[in-house]
């Protein structure tokens, strides 16, 4: 995942150069390209509308800008060579909790399972999977520092959102297209899903959370999102 800034069809690019770490993935499922594509384009429509702004249609150009602000705030925070690696993915944390709606998306990738679970659960399990999300991000945001990104366009996507269409120039090989899904609600524009490649994150990630609740149930997911965050030596936010 990286970012630059620049309006729909005339971006501007940014470089930044990426360094290896950890996956902070549950573990792997395997689906096939067809089956996982199917569902991709379920998702885009499946997200639930909640609150009284949730018909709101966003504004394509508005998301665009949005996404721009984004990375200005990231591109910052990346650039600061006076910062640790430890707190560069702290204020990246940060990013990404004021601009990802975490709440909406971890209930909609833990699926059916989540009418099923208790208060408590429901609870315990947004609260880790919120962290989860944060920190596996921001430590593969961390070590960015190269690297080409740049916005293509925006447009609608469904009734209610957008989708931002973005670039990622790489090295050691050939661009790779990322969009950005974008809703407008009642605390403004969120980000709902990152699609790379025509694969959605919330996509690939309802899926793996489906097979391991179903081996372990609900409890089962919740520890082994709280051993895989145990697992990151980046400080609270």
């Amino acid at each position: 995942m990286v970012f630059g800034h620049g309006h729909p069809g005339c971006g501007s690019v940014y470089r930044f150069r990426p360094r290896p770490n950890a996956d902070g993935g549950i573990g792997v499922v395997m689906i096939g390209r067809r089956c996982l594509l199917a569902i991709t384009l379920a998702c885009l429509a499946a997200l639930p509308a909640t609150g009284a702004g949730a018909a709101e249609k966003t504004s394509p150009q508005q998301a665009a800008h949005f996404l721009e602000k984004m990375a200005t705030e990231t591109l910052a925070v990346l650039r600061d060579q006076g910062a640790t690696l430890d707190q560069r993915e702290a204020k990246v944390r940060q990013v990404m909790r004021e601009n990802f709606d975490l709440q909406k998306i971890g209930r909609f990738v833990l699926g059916k399972a989540w009418r099923k679970a208790t208060q408590e659960q429901r609870a315990e399990y947004q609260s880790v999977f919120s962290e989860f999300v944060l920190r596996t991000y921001a430590r593969r945001l961390g070590g960015y520092a190269g690297e080409t990104f740049k916005i293509i366009k925006a447009g609608p996507l469904g009734k209610r959102d957008a989708l931002v269409s973005t670039e990622i120039g790489r090295s050691g090989g050939p661009p790779l297209m990322a969009g950005w899904r974008i809703r407008s609600g009642p605390n403004g524009l969120k980000i709902l899903d990152v699609i790379v490649a025509g694969i959605s994150m919330i996509a690939t990630q309802r899926a793996e959370f489906r097979a391991l609740v179903s081996r372990q149930g609900v409890d089962g997911l919740i520890e082994a999102l709280r051993l895989r965050v145990g697992k990151f030596p980046v400080k609270a936010s």
